[in-house]
């Protein structure tokens, strides 16, 4: 399973439908083709897919499934905050009001992002 498609209501200047690729519990493309926008939710640190151990690849994919969930057929506003070194847009995610990072961490799949990584495992 690459990335989960959502179609949300993406408000930015104004509300437009769009598309959302899903990739993991923190990381989300805006459009399609070589103009897709990469973002990663600024706050949070959510578990790799691809994890040390079955534990970290488990909530992983749980954190993208639900992350899939919280955005689909909703009003998604994106509040940039700049790049990250791989040049992401770093970015908080609202959802009806709702910080998105702040749900996926209050629903234990992911953690508040402290500036490094810390394991899962």
């Amino acid at each position: 399973m690459l990335h989960i498609i959502v179609s949300t209501l993406l408000c930015t200047a104004s509300c437009e439908p769009a598309e959302i690729r899903v990739w993991d519990g923190d990381s989300i493309r805006l459009g399609a083709g070589h103009q897709s926008e990469a973002v990663r939710i600024f706050n949070i640190d959510a578990p790799e897919i691809e994890g040390r151990c079955a534990y970290e690849s488990n909530l992983a994919r749980e954190a993208k499934i639900r992350l899939a969930e919280i955005l689909q057929g909703r009003r998604v506003e994106i509040q940039r905050q700049g790049t990250d070194r791989y040049g992401r847009t770093l970015a908080a995610i609202r959802v009806e009001g709702h910080d998105v990072g702040d749900v996926l961490v209050s629903e234990g799949l992911a953690r508040t992002w402290a500036g490094w990584r810390e394991p899962w495992c």
